[in-house]
């Protein structure tokens, strides 16, 4: 799996954060570079960079950052200022804000679609 196309950054060369499967977090968690998502968080998830959500993971609560790769469950909005992608396990109730979207067959979605252009991209609050 690739973030960025043109830049071949693969996710696991860029995490630096891990919540893995068995774990439950109750609050908001912050992380400065990318963070991957295996286990429940029960509050929502600030990256500076990137977001990903394993197949098994789960966020209750909005998710912000540069890009957010769910493959798992998201009961809340996403804001991503570049990128969100829908792999085809992925469950997302909540809105999105981001400037491309990529949704995979079997992916479900459940929400509005606020598409922003380039220069919209610092409107995203952290």
């Amino acid at each position: 799996m690739e973030f960025d196309n043109q830049n071949k950054t693969k996710a696991s060369d860029t995490i630096g954060t891990v919540v893995g499967r068995g774990t439950l977090i109750k609050g908001s968690i912050r992380i400065k570079d990318s963070g991957r998502i295996d286990g429940h968080v029960e509050g929502g998830v600030t990256s500076e960079q990137d977001v990903i959500v394993g197949e098994g993971g789960v966020i209750e609560g909005h998710v912000v950052s540069r890009s957010a790769v769910i493959g798992g469950m998201v009961l809340g909005s996403v804001k991503a200022s570049t990128r969100v992608v829908l792999e085809e396990n992925a469950v997302l109730q909540g809105d999105i804000y981001t400037e491309q979207l990529q949704i995979a067959d079997g992916a479900r979605f459940n929400g509005y679609c606020y598409m922003l252009k380039q220069n919209e991209r610092k409107k995203i609050s952290k």
